[in-house]
């Protein structure tokens, strides 16, 4: 079979087959699997009648970029292809963010692939990476250490992005190239070995081939396979994150019962699902992961840990947390009430109002109610020592109540309470002292306790 159509029978196996009408944005550095890529599309597009477009980005990394563009475009212009162009400053972004050279030209030049396939409304972005590049891609996953989504190496699909050359190596491109008379450009930073994945290509590989002339192929069918392995073990840790994960106000949680009675390696796909949710994009650590089963099993009912991405897990007694760092809020100030007045504590998400009303038989909820002080009633955070009635239980410490009804640390450390008359009446999201309830039906002062959206708040 031709090259052209095992790329064709590939496309279509793999669910993107080309059609009539489809749009087509293909990625092109100039080097000979891009411009192989290009050549087989372009033919296939005036088969099929599918629209091609081109797309070539210079990374800002070398003087011979802008010839790599203007190479591209000129081959482009004797076929009428149309070519998208663009630019980066790639030693810029390494400054700013501090990823590696590497990290910062993918992000950029994926930033404009995808920048091109929104104004051209395309379906798909095809990208010229090839078997060698997929094993290499396994390798380095294996070098650094991998799980399965690693080992998979270079999905074929993945959204809009398509990879048509998966199954054919950088020796059948080459020689396709040479056969059909297209010109390419080289990179010779390809060469530099101090790169990883380039130490990879012309060390590593060579050396495994003396042993096994087809490594490119069996690597990529084991990558395959891992790859269908991942999906299973992926897609069934999402069935179980729709039943099990919940939303709360610090971050996503899951019960540790729950995900210490599922399997170790869905308990851990559980656990990086909460990192996606809370982070989407972010992909957590082999070492973190293992670290947050720890903390599910282990005996502290408040343990914490730092998690990669400005993320950190906590065990809030029977449940795990992921949540997103903070910065450390102020100390609200002492405030005083009286009725018709607010106070405002935007760092806590909460606005707290006061008003005179009769007493009802059933409290609203996000609401306190106390008899009126005689004098002052005044707002502040909690302090060491502060202790209260509430009915029913006998007189406490407020740490001790709080660590009671689970109520988290992070909201311990701001909670609120009332004093008046030299001692705690009322803690917000508590209750009120027993001796400061009032009689249904006589006068009270009502304390209601909401969230900036006018939402009633219940708890601390």
């Amino acid at each position: 079979m031709s090259l052209d159509r095992r790329v064709e029978a590939y496309c279509r196996r793999m669910g993107f087959p080309l059609e009539r009408g489809d749009v087509v944005l293909c990625a092109v550095s100039g080097g000979v699997d891009s411009m192989a890529l290009l050549h087989l599309l372009w033919r296939w597009s005036r088969r099929e009648g599918f629209s091609l477009t081109a797309a070539t980005f210079d990374h800002g990394l070398r003087e011979a970029g802008a010839e790599d563009v203007n190479f591209v475009c000129r081959w482009c212009g004797e076929r009428d292809i149309p070519v998208r162009t663009g630019r980066g400053d790639v030693p810029a972004r390494v400054r700013d963010t501090g990823e590696t050279t590497e990290e910062a030209a993918r992000v950029l030049r994926y930033a404009f692939l995808e920048d091109c396939a929104g104004a051209l409304g395309a379906d798909w972005i095809a990208t010229a990476h090839q078997a060698d590049d997929n094993a290499e891609t396994l390798l380095l996953h294996l070098l650094r250490g991998s799980g399965l989504r690693g080992l998979g190496g270079i999905p074929p699909r993945r959204g809009k992005l398509i990879r048509p050359l998966l199954e054919v190596t950088r020796e059948e491109l080459t020689a396709y190239a040479r056969a059909n008379a297209i010109p390419w450009r080289e990179d010779a930073s390809n060469d530099d070995t101090a790169y990883t994945r380039n130490f990879v290509r012309h060390q590593v590989m060579p050396l495994l081939k003396e042993r096994n002339p087809n490594l490119a192929r069996t690597l990529g069918r084991t990558a395959e396979s891992l790859r269908l392995d991942e999906g299973y073990l992926d897609g069934l840790a999402r069935e179980r994150g729709a039943q099990l994960l919940r939303q709360e106000p610090e971050g996503v949680s899951v019960s540790v019962n729950d995900l210490l009675a599922q399997p170790e390696a869905i308990a851990l796909r559980l656990i990086q699902l909460m990192v996606e949710t809370v982070r989407p994009g972010t992909v957590l650590p082999w070492e973190q992961r293992r670290r947050m089963l720890t903390l599910a099993a282990g005996e502290s009912p408040s343990a914490r840990c730092s998690l990669t991405a400005g993320l950190r897990g906590l065990r809030v007694y029977d449940r795990l947390v992921v949540t997103a760092e903070r910065p450390p809020l102020e100390k609200p100030e002492l405030v005083e009430l009286a009725p018709g007045g607010e106070a405002e504590f935007p760092d806590l998400d909460m606005t707290i109002m006061c008003r005179s009303c009769l007493c009802p038989e059933t409290p609203e909820a996000g609401c306190l109610y106390l008899r009126p002080p005689q004098g002052a009633l005044l707002l502040r955070p909690r302090q060491a020592g502060d202790r209260i009635q509430l009915p029913g239980q006998c007189r406490k410490r407020l740490k001790k109540l709080l660590i009671e009804k689970k109520i988290p640390r992070e909201r311990r450390e701001h909670c609120l309470v009332l004093e008046a008359e030299g001692r705690v009446v009322a803690v917000l999201g508590v209750g009120t002292d027993t001796s400061w309830i009032p009689q249904p039906g006589s006068g009270a002062w009502q304390i209601i306790i909401q969230n900036r959206d006018g939402n009633r708040k219940d708890r601390c």
